[in-house]
């Protein structure tokens, strides 16, 4: 038997699985985006509507133990998987609501490795080995994940919070606007929009913060880092000098804007000390394949013919390219013929089955 066949009868299995996956491995792609997303009740109503039920002939559905073991095999482990998208969302909303204690006190309690105290200085990676295996490739947080860098963030974050002289409501989607008194009452009581604390007193407390903060940062035990957060809370102590700051040049520290930073920061670092990708599956398919057919079309690579094509494959993208095959050699009857050449990949065109 010749060495490689098995191995190429192995690809061939598994581009066929891969061309026509099972119900369950849909769904949990799926459901994978639900709770990645934390859309944690659509995730029950998905699991609970999209079972695979099997019916017979006078359309009742059958419910046999093999049946049961292979539709429920989602919903068994649906708690499992919701249970960290409601803590991370509860997380995610106290930040975008500018609860920034509340938020650190629930990344103490459930995920304490995010800003765990007794950590290195620094995260390291594991450098790329010599050879290619795609297994272990890993997708790398753009922000640091680092907690020292983390709990820096979060705590001058806080001291932008306390800062403001005006609130900035946030209402979280599906949920009833609430009214000013109502978010006073949700805010922090050194914020110097509150009227339970008088002015002075509040400024001391933002000096007292500021001070604690120009601590931290010099504890710092990359010289570098020391000087990048130096730096920033040299800028956010400009916040002191305002009794207004929201109309001052130091707005763009108060923005919502802001607030998702810091939250998107830190939902990639509790994703990166769970293990898991910042990204969902589905995204991660959708930025590979962008890439694959991006770099395809930059260097023209022709098509091979339709015949050639699995016959579950259809592209829904289109190219007017074409081109000749070989046009470094002299003209031969294979060389006149046009091909096709790989176009770019367009998500809207391949979601509305449009060329």
């Amino acid at each position: 038997m010749h060495p490689w066949r098995p191995q190429e009868q192995h690809k061939r299995n598994s581009a066929s699985h891969f061309l026509a996956p099972t119900p369950n491995e849909l769904r949990t792609l799926v459901l994978d985006y639900l709770c990645h997303s934390s859309y944690t009740e659509t995730a029950r109503a998905f699991v609970r509507d999209s079972a695979v039920k099997h019916l017979d002939a006078d359309g009742d559905e059958l419910m046999s133990t093999d049946d049961v073991e292979e539709t429920d095999i989602l919903a068994t482990t649906l708690e499992d998987r919701i249970s960290p998208a409601l803590l991370r969302k509860d997380i995610r909303t106290n930040i975008l609501s500018g609860r920034i204690d509340d938020a650190i006190n629930l990344l103490n309690r459930h995920f304490p490795s995010v800003l765990a105290e007794n950590t290195m200085d620094t995260i390291h990676h594991e450098p790329p080995s010599n050879e290619t295996n795609t297994s272990s490739l890993q997708y790398i947080p753009s922000t640091s994940v680092d907690p020292h860098h983390l709990r820096i963030n979060l705590r001058i974050h806080a001291f932008i919070e306390a800062a403001r002289t005006r609130p900035l409501p946030y209402n979280p989607p599906g949920t009833t606007p609430l009214s000013p008194q109502q978010y006073l009452k949700h805010q922090p009581t050194t914020s110097l929009f509150s009227e339970d604390i008088e002015f002075d007193s509040q400024k001391r407390e933002l000096i007292c913060r500021a001070q604690n903060l120009y601590s931290e940062a010099n504890s710092l035990a990359s010289p570098s880092d020391r000087a990048k957060y130096l730096a920033v809370l040299g800028d956010v102590g400009g916040l002191l000098a305002y009794s207004h700051p929201e109309e001052s040049p130091m707005a763009p520290y108060l923005s919502q804007e802001r607030r998702e930073a810091i939250a998107d920061q830190v939902e990639a670092a509790i994703f990166y000390h769970l293990k898991q990708p910042p990204i969902s599956n589905i995204e991660l398919c959708i930025r590979q394949t962008s890439a694959v057919w991006e770099k395809l079309h930059k260097f023209k690579y022709p098509l091979p013919p339709p015949s050639r094509r699995p016959p579950d494959i259809q592209l829904t993208v289109s190219s007017s390219q074409s081109a000749k095959v070989d046009n470094d050699k002299p003209p031969s009857k294979k060389d006149k013929e046009l091909v096709d050449l790989a176009p770019r990949f367009k998500l809207t065109a391949f979601l509305e089955g449009r060329p």
